[in-house]
């Protein structure tokens, strides 16, 4: 067995893929795999941990997508560098932000139900295809205006009481802060034309642009919730103030 700086063993616990993730999560999470550090290629890791390469490259796969690694074809994967600043984006509870900027909040809850995940959200909430997960959709308005169209996805296993929360009096943003801490979250910003459902849900005109942020929170290794935020274009504006060297 080939020996690495660190502990690049397995814990017992769970699925190999997700043993052989934590472990080489434990070396770049404690420095000994700095930024830009080369991760052993999935031959000498599959040896290493005696087990087949699609089960380490799975690992690999969900650290990719978790941002902590890069994989580049032909040079291998690597630690990914720390996201610079300006992608760096605050937890924001609409309920109170719209107010602090002197504007009246308003907000709607059109669907809060508990539902089996499906295939999709149950592996970006690292459950088990059909676990249940509360389902919201919200709209969160500003003097009238809809600034954001929320879809969330809250893991039952973590916060059972979601089920039992009436979301039409109380925020999900403002219940989740207040029940649980977080330790990590994970930011996805993309861009959209809206279709004609989801110009309607915003009183925009079909085709008009969107700013999609995909948030998602976790607790340890374990993610909370998953999150959809929808914002017309010209309605909503994200800032980051950050110094050199931050």
């Amino acid at each position: 067995m080939r020996e690495w700086a660190g502990d690049l063993s397995l814990d017992g616990s769970g699925p190999v893929y997700d043993q052989i993730r934590r472990a080489i999560l434990g070396n770049i999470r404690s420095g000994i795999w700095p930024p830009r550090h080369r991760i052993p290629a999935e031959a000498e890791l599959a040896a290493h941990f005696g087990t087949a390469r699609m089960t380490v490259n799975r690992a690999l796969r969900e650290l990719t997508e978790d941002g902590l690694i890069i994989r580049r074809r032909r040079t291998g994967s690597f630690v990914a560098p720390p996201p610079s600043p300006s992608a760096m984006l605050e937890i924001v509870d609409m309920s109170t932000a719209i107010p602090a900027r002197g504007q009246t909040y308003g907000y709607q809850c059109l669907t809060d139900e508990t539902v089996a995940a499906s295939s999709e959200r149950a592996a970006r909430l690292r459950l088990a295809p059909g676990a249940p997960v509360q389902h919201l959709v919200c709209l969160h308005t500003a003097d009238g205006d809809v600034v954001e169209l929320e879809e969330r996805w809250i893991n039952l296993a973590l916060l059972p009481a979601a089920a039992r929360q009436d979301f039409t009096t109380t925020t999900p943003g403002a219940w989740l802060l207040a029940a649980t801490p977080w330790t990590a979250a994970e930011h996805t910003v993309s861009a959209i034309n809206a279709d004609t459902r989801l110009a309607k849900r915003l009183n925009i005109e079909p085709g008009d642009a969107c700013l999609v942020l995909e948030r998602r929170t976790f607790h340890n290794e374990a993610v909370v919730t998953l999150a959809r935020l929808t914002h017309p274009g010209d309605r909503h504006v994200m800032t980051e103030r950050f110094r050199p060297g931050e």
